[in-house]
């Protein structure tokens, strides 16, 4: 099977080159040469004229996984237009250069759980749809939108993933990425909310996996899919892990102000992936010890 991964540099692409190494994949980023110690073809692109027509030209793709885009919600608060350009204007273009010249490519699609906004109950299921909070997560419905059309009226085989709170070690923003930079050189630290703000986590690899498995089983009819571990966290639960996990030494508090454009309190239903046999296998507390680990030897305090 030829797969393509575009954003095969950033984190989910990376971890995706890794679970998907039995076949024949080509990444696809704006680095002038792969990062990865994996061996696999790969195409530069250009990002304000990405050739995607050139692409799918000259390579015929059974699998294209579209890993790519703006996924920093601050970011487009303060930038709507440049999150659309990346988010949604490119996920057209892409669409486009298949229907012309790959029509029967699978195209699975990484949205994000940002399209919920604030969810009117819990547990999420995929058709709770919800108002979203920030650009970003507009601009993520908007391309689920355009992933709708093409399978509507072009029959361009289309599955989407909207992953929940995605971790693991080389992620370098969000929540624990905060929490380790902010406690390196510090023994107190003060976290934006109450702390009863809740996530559902999914660890990196797990995604890699529940990706894997939909590539061989999901029927790619327009469906989405949740991804996430089905379990509700408070971010005071996760502050205690890494108290511990710091032997005691680090303490951290909340300054009860809640940041523009976060939901809540998430919790997921994840019944869709669970019927093609998926079931996260990183316990969480063993996946953040891990992250903090990699974060310490990486990064070490001055």
């Amino acid at each position: 099977m030829k797969i393509l991964i575009i954003g095969s540099e950033g984190f989910i692409g990376s971890y995706l080159i890794q679970q998907l190494t039995d076949e024949n994949i080509v990444g696809c980023d704006l680095f002038e040469a792969p990062s990865s110690s994996f061996k696999y073809d790969y195409l530069k692109v250009s990002r304000l004229s990405p050739q995607w027509d050139e692409i799918f030209t000259n390579h015929k793709f059974d699998v294209c996984i579209n890993a790519a885009g703006s996924g920093n919600v601050p970011y487009s608060m303060q930038h709507p237009l440049i999150d659309f350009e990346s988010n949604t204007l490119d996920v057209i273009r892409l669409l486009e250069a298949i229907r012309k010249h790959n029509n029967g490519c699978k195209y699975l699609h990484i949205s994000s759980a940002a399209v919920y906004g604030n969810p009117s109950r819990l547990p999420v299921s995929e058709d709770s749809m919800g108002k979203p909070l920030s650009p970003y997560g507009w601009h993520k419905l908007m391309s689920e939108q355009i992933c709708a059309e093409y399978f509507s009226l072009y029959k361009i085989p289309i599955a989407i993933v909207r992953p929940f709170s995605v971790y693991g070690e080389r992620l370098k923003k969000q929540l624990l990425w905060d929490i380790c930079s902010r406690l390196k050189d510090a023994d107190s630290i003060q976290l934006f909310g109450t702390g009863t703000e809740s996530r559902d986590f999914i660890h990196v690899e797990d995604l890699a996996r529940l990706i894997d498995l939909l590539i061989q089983k999901a029927p790619f009819e327009g469906e989405v899919y949740n991804a996430a571990s089905g379990v509700e966290r408070t971010i005071c639960s996760i502050a205690e892990i890494f108290e511990k996990d710091y032997d005691g030494k680090k303490k951290i508090s909340f300054s009860g102000e809640i940041t523009q454009g976060d939901p809540l309190h998430w919790r997921t239903d994840i019944s869709s992936v669970s019927s093609f046999g998926f079931k996260p296998e990183v316990s969480f507390e063993g996946g953040v010890a891990d992250y903090i680990q990699w974060f310490t030897k990486t990064y070490p305090s001055a």
